[in-house]
């Protein structure tokens, strides 16, 4: 019965081995095809640009003038154009190393007679050589033509993209989704996505566009600022699965999403996922949120900052996210404290003693904590008394008593410019503990 068992717990490491090497190839093959469609993309437009020149039309004043517009929608309409044929001879000078940030413009609603100035932008990003490319989009209506051409031009030029309150046509609010997912998915050279003030109309969209994020490992910081209201998409549905998917992420950002109630939230979070920052400011989150949120960190040594700005936090749940960092009823209640974790309303608070310090290593917080709390004490001359009750009274606790002196002299190495010095300590726990009876045992 042992050898079977031996060999099955065998065959289950090499079947987990196997699975292992067998996601890598896929991903890598998902990354080879996307650079094959990019290239085929590139090769089409380049057949067509020899001795390119900007061959969009251009669209005179009159125009505008004509549909009803103003002189002044008018004069930003020739701006725009102008600024969208500067950016495209730029990326095509420049060719790697490109910044875009033309497309922001909230008085240019979709016109047919743009179409050919988006596809030359979007022409521009396919042949731009290398994948440092930047593109910011903000407030302005695109089209789903216009989005189906920049975002695949995007996949393995763009490495970091910015879309803010960026606006669709309402019948085309799915195909758009559906085209934004793909092309994120594809896109293995970004890195950093902002998806800020974007309302996602629902969970269907939430998931297919999450699920997109999840799926491309190369995005390590992610934005999704104010873009879930519990009545339309679930924020702490989607968050919960960022959390959980079992990839890392650098940093998330989840502000403004209504997550107040965040069970599953805190729960994921006490898995201890592989999240270096998590930003939860104005969410609306409550003392109960709060409480919730410290019994996760006492779990977690993965995240390195906690933001909670902006919530409906009151000094109730400071409270219970301070003993989270620095919690002095105890050696042991330190000991289990979260050491890794920055929380901004904690640490930023003028009367807060202790804490994780952001230019400390965990070890060096740990220390900093529990040599606070024995200096705490030896303001009192309390440390024997509470080493008594700590350690016990028994013969053995006389074998700790050098183990106790030495490492007060080790904890003294990171304590604060304002902590007495390790002798004192030392004098006191030599004066009035254990030290007859270690005497006499000798």
């Amino acid at each position: 019965q042992a050898q079977v068992e031996q060999h099955q717990a065998q065959v289950d490491e090499v079947k987990a081995e196997c699975r292992e090497k067998c996601d890598s190839l896929e991903r890598r093959c998902g990354v080879l095809e996307a650079r094959c469609g990019s290239l085929e993309r590139s090769i089409q437009v380049l057949k067509k640009d020899i001795g390119w020149t900007y061959k969009a039309p251009g669209i005179p004043r009159s125009h505008w003038i004509e549909q009803g517009r103003s002189e002044e929608y008018a004069d930003n309409m020739e701006d725009f154009l102008r600024a969208i044929k500067s950016e495209v001879e730029d990326i095509r000078k420049r060719g790697e190393g490109w910044s875009c940030s033309c497309l922001n413009n909230a008085d240019a609603p979709h016109s047919e007679v743009l179409l050919p100035h988006f596809k030359e932008l979007a022409d521009a990003i396919q042949v731009s050589s290398g994948a440092e490319g930047n593109i910011y989009i903000d407030n302005i209506e695109l089209h789903t033509k216009v989005i189906k051409q920049l975002f695949s031009a995007m996949e393995g030029r763009v490495t970091t993209l910015y879309v803010e309150s960026m606006a669709f046509p309402a019948e085309d609010v799915a195909e758009c989704y559906e085209i934004i997912a793909g092309s994120v998915r594809s896109n293995h050279a970004l890195e950093r996505l902002t998806w800020f003030g974007n309302r996602i109309p629902s969970d269907d969209q939430a998931d297919l566009f999450i699920e997109s994020i999840i799926d491309n490992r190369s995005i390590t910081n992610l934005d999704l600022d104010f873009c879930f209201h519990q009545s339309e998409a679930n924020g702490c549905r989607a968050l919960v699965t960022l959390m959980t998917c079992g990839r890392p992420f650098e940093s998330i950002h989840f502000g403004g999403n209504g997550l107040s109630g965040i069970d599953d939230v805190a729960a994921a979070l006490a898995t201890n996922p592989q999240l270096g920052e998590l930003y939860l400011d104005e969410n609306e989150l409550n003392d109960r949120d709060a409480e919730l949120i410290a019994h996760a960190l006492k779990h977690n040594t993965n995240l390195l900052g906690l933001h909670l700005r902006g919530n409906d936090i009151t000094s109730a749940g400071f409270e219970r996210l301070r003993n989270a960092l620095y919690d002095p009823s105890s050696l042991n209640a330190m000991e289990s404290c979260n050491h890794t974790c920055w929380v901004d309303c904690v640490e930023e608070n003028d009367h807060y003693v202790g804490g994780n310090y952001n230019d400390m290593t965990p070890q060096q917080r740990r220390h900093r904590k529990l040599y606070a709390l024995l200096s705490t004490r030896h303001a009192e001359c309390s440390n024997a008394r509470r080493f008594n009750a700590e350690l016990g009274e028994g013969p053995y606790t006389l074998e700790l008593v050098p183990e106790v002196l030495d490492c007060i002299q080790r904890l003294s190495a990171d304590r604060s410019a304002y902590a007495p010095l390790p002798l004192s300590l030392v004098f006191e726990l030599v004066e009035s503990w254990k030290m007859p009876e270690l005497c006499g045992r000798r």
